[in-house]
């Protein structure tokens, strides 16, 4: 491993700052260590300053030109829930006052999450510095019904940031191209970045060792994730676990009840909450993982992680059409297409992988990995994240030199 340089505010560098954990945080912290590695190599240092971790002042080297920083934004969860809302407006304060103290200017500042509060407490101190802020979009929340939103603080403010205050923003990066749509159409400078990896430094699994075909979902379902039809195309598919078998990581035992079934296949293991090394080593030995979501606004406009994870580690995938999955995913190549999210038409995709020959799921798994080397590697997104900060930089500049501000 390169030894980490120290952090020398003379040299370019940016600042991603939000409410996530780093450098283990789940999908928000993977996709920051993405962008972050595409942005070195761009020639930026990039300083990662996390609101979800115990205060800490100091700038520590992660990597050769990683750092890391944090503010403790997100402390007020134990709090009774007034205190809890009054705290949650100001958040984003602390990383305010924090790049204030750096005493040098970032080439950007890049927001990933926090929304309306942190947007208010940053935008200022951007135009200020004349520093460029950028919003990182991978996602657009909304409620099951109207009913929802409406009791909803919360989406009522992330509506106002991603509606009112992001447009008038200096740039985006965007996880999908609904997204990418959304703020090109606003007017803003936008990039397209999914989800990134390290896909040469992430080993190739050997797949399924079983006789039977081996599956595996890895996640936290929430609205999104359709697990129960899975399992119901499962138990109709194998109700004995004689042909294969479902591996599910996240979930624990008792969270398959909600699901309706009378009784869980005994094929189907739930291993509950685990680390991301034995999720990942549970995907790369099944022959497929599965991704199951409806086509709404929320899986339209984010792109899952899980899927490019897949991928990487040459398991392919049996999966619903949803975000940008049409440009990567090719029937009978690197995966398995269902036409619909029921459970019929799951179970029917299920037949076609139990025939599969060893050959067959060999080619399968060698494209996948062949589709995350040329599609979801950091270093193919390189100049386009060099292109937009440039391009906020340079409008940043022309601002200021004509109005003096």
């Amino acid at each position: 491993m390169i030894a980490p340089r120290a952090f020398d505010a003379s040299r370019p560098f940016v600042v991603y700052v939000g409410p996530f954990a780093f450098p283990e945080g789940g999908a928000a912290a993977r996709r920051i260590l993405g962008n972050a590695q595409s942005l070195i190599r761009a020639g930026y240092q990039v300083l990662v300053l996390s609101g979800q971790q115990a205060p800490d002042d100091a700038i520590h080297p992660l990597g050769d030109g990683l750092f890391l920083a944090s503010t403790s934004e997100r402390n007020a969860e134990h709090l009774p829930n007034l205190l809890r809302l009054t705290r949650y407006v100001t958040m984003g304060a602390k990383s305010r006052d924090w790049l204030d103290r750096l005493g040098a200017a970032p080439s950007a500042v890049i927001l990933y999450s926090g929304y309306t509060p942190y947007i208010l407490q940053l935008r200022g101190w951007c135009r200020r510095a004349g520093v460029p802020l950028i919003f990182d979009a991978v996602e657009w929340y909304t409620a099951a019904s109207p009913l929802g939103f409406a009791t909803s603080p919360y989406l009522w403010q992330t509506e106002l940031a991603m509606r009112i205050l992001i447009p008038r923003l200096d740039g985006v990066i965007a996880i999908s191209r609904w997204l990418e749509g959304h703020y090109s159409r606003a007017g803003l400078p936008v990039v397209r970045v999914p989800p990134t990896l390290d896909v040469k430094a992430t080993p190739v699994g050997k797949g399924g060792d079983d006789d039977r075909l081996t599956l595996v979902y890895a996640g936290t379902p929430g609205r999104k994730d359709l697990l129960g039809v899975l399992l119901k195309a499962v138990a109709t598919v194998d109700p004995n676990g004689e042909r294969l078998r479902l591996d599910i990581y996240g979930p624990r035992p008792d969270d398959l009840k909600s699901y309706g079934l009378a009784t869980i296949p005994p094929s189907v293991t739930a291993h509950g909450p685990v680390a991301q090394a034995t999720a990942m080593a549970g995907v790369a030995g099944a022959d497929f993982s599965v991704l199951l979501r409806r086509p709404d606004k929320v899986a339209t406009a984010g792109f899952p992680t899980k899927f490019v994870e897949s991928l990487a580690v040459g398991t392919p995938v049996i999966a619903t059409l949803t975000s940008d999955l049409a440009d990567h995913l090719v029937d009978g190549e690197n995966g398995l297409i269902c036409g619909d999210a029921s459970s019929e038409t799951v179970a029917r995709v299920l037949e076609r992988a139990l025939v599969l020959s060893g050959r067959e799921k060999s080619a399968l798994r060698k494209a996948a990995r062949h589709t995350a080397e040329t599609g979801f590697d950091y270093r193919r997104h390189t100049d386009g994240l060099r292109r937009l900060v440039e391009a906020v930089t340079c409008a940043k500049d022309a601002r200021t030199k004509r109005t003096g501000i």
